[in-house]
């Protein structure tokens, strides 16, 4: 017995010695760490911070859409600023109250559309720390806390492997025919067209310089494109100083096609986002936004009257709009396949279009309705581009076939330059309707004779050239 209870007391001993050695090393901690302690209970309660918790929500699932370069119903949330700010509707927070805050309504699906746009909702966690924040006041960042703005995702710069040259994506001659303006990647080349000198560059652009427009007094130019699936993008620029006067920017993906009113008082822009807009060009306001298209707008024009718009899908429709009033007049809906181009005829009575069923229409237009009266399925692939030449007398058209055909307005073949070295995708005819601008993929650019079918001089590898003495390179200041 003596034995056994020396043993318990060596025992319990041991473990009122191990009991004292961790109350000792706690005591120790708490009183060299009581500090951290002590915030540590008091961050278990506190709100929730916009810099450490609200932002890093917004920048993953927000900001692709809602920052400086595009922001959705004018509202950006790339900074606390911009997002207490709210958009088109009004305030987006209202502190103390996420109830009454839109943003909510819309991460919650109580006000449409629900957000984040064509992805999965929030997680419920997420959207409580927002409601906290808001709840709490929605403050903005601590003096210890970064206020800078939240990175918007971008594209990472690849360098090419060889040297590489831009496919010419749009043309246009000015109003008296002594310039063609050529759009690539980011840069369009204003080009003397008797003798090819390039005069200046217009660069900064966004991406492709999808579509080209000169204002009817040939004072500005147009040119469009922008960031696809993330916005469009119009810069206007002063052709004698070649001074960017304008940047309009809109739609919810890059612009295929502009067009210049007659009257100069208007530009209107076709996007794949399935959108037409009208732009003052003056203040750079969006006027009208034209909804009727189920898919990609390719192609715009305005008739010669300036009171009617065609434009062309990918739904394989064409839609007439009223300019005055942004009514859809009607919809002529024979083709088969989405349409790339149209071209208004120069009596204005009649337009034409063509696409991806290789097929060229023709339609008669009335004041309420409109009727096919030509059709030919003209080419071996695709229709890339179409123009209607100002004296109405050739329609021109170019295929991924290869060729580029001259047709009358009855469509009979007037003539085929085959064997291109690449497709063309861009078509201009000159205004005294002498001349046909080719701009192929690779880059390269023609002027022919449009009805001898021959070259005015050889192809041009066009964003290769350099410029001439005396031409200017202009910048957008910032870039």
């Amino acid at each position: 017995m003596s034995t056994y209870s020396e043993t318990l007391r060596a025992e319990c001993r041991a473990i009122a010695l191990t009991i004292a050695v961790v109350l000792l090393l706690f005591g120790y901690l708490a009183l060299n760490d009581g500090v951290n302690l002590s915030f540590r209970v008091m961050a278990a309660s506190a709100p929730p911070s916009y810099a450490r918790d609200v932002a890093p929500i917004l920048q993953k699932n927000c900001i692709i859409c809602h920052s400086h370069a595009a922001h959705k119903s004018g509202l950006v949330m790339d900074s606390y600023e911009a997002l207490m700010k709210g958009g088109e509707h009004g305030p987006s927070v209202v502190p103390h109250d996420a109830a009454s805050s839109r943003l909510v309504a819309m991460l919650e699906g109580g006000a449409k559309p629900r957000m984040p746009l064509d992805d999965d909702p929030l997680p419920a966690g997420d959207i409580a720390i927002i409601k906290d924040w808001i709840n709490a006041g929605a403050a903005g960042p601590g003096a210890s806390e970064t206020a800078a703005p939240i990175a918007v995702p971008s594209t990472p710069k690849i360098p090419t492997e060889v040297p590489v040259s831009s496919p010419v994506a749009s043309v246009r001659f000015s109003p008296d025919g002594s310039v063609l303006a050529v759009g690539g990647y980011r840069d369009v080349r204003m080009i003397e067209t008797a003798s090819g000198n390039v005069l200046a560059s217009l660069s900064g652009h966004t991406d492709y310089v999808r579509a080209i427009a000169f204002s009817p007094d040939g004072t500005r130019i147009a040119a469009a494109g922008g960031m696809p699936q993330l916005f469009g993008e119009i810069k206007v620029w002063d052709v004698s100083s070649h001074r960017l006067l304008k940047r309009m920017q809109g739609h919810k993906d890059c612009i295929y096609s502009i067009a210049w009113s007659p009257d100069g008082k208007l530009i209107a822009s076709a996007s794949y986002d399935r959108m037409v807009k009208l732009w003052d060009p003056d203040s750079g306001k969006e006027q009208r936004n034209l909804q009727d298209h189920i898919d990609a707008v390719f192609a715009v024009a305005f008739s010669p009257d300036g009171k009617r718009l065609a434009s062309a899908s990918q739904d394989r429709t064409v839609k007439i709009w009223e300019v005055a009033s942004g009514k859809r007049l009607y919809t002529l809906s024979d083709a088969s396949d989405g349409l790339t181009s149209v071209a208004f005829s120069p009596s204005g009575d009649q337009v034409a279009a063509a696409g991806y069923d290789k097929t060229i229409y023709i339609w008669q237009l009335a004041g309420d309705d409109g009727h096919l009266i030509q059709s030919l399925i003209a080419d071996e692939e695709s229709m890339l581009a179409l123009a209607w030449s100002p004296d109405g007398k050739t329609i021109v058209t170019a295929s991924a076939d290869g060729t580029i055909r001259f047709r009358n307005t009855k469509l009979d073949l007037m003539g085929v330059i085959d064997r291109q070295p690449d497709w063309v995708e861009a078509l201009a005819i000159s205004p005294d309707s002498k001349w046909l601008a080719a701009g192929r993929y690779n880059g390269s650019l023609s002027i022919y004779d449009i009805n001898t079918h021959k070259e005015m001089r050889a192809a041009t590898m066009i964003f290769d050239v350099p410029m001439s003495s005396g031409a200017q390179s202009a910048v957008p200041s910032g870039r």
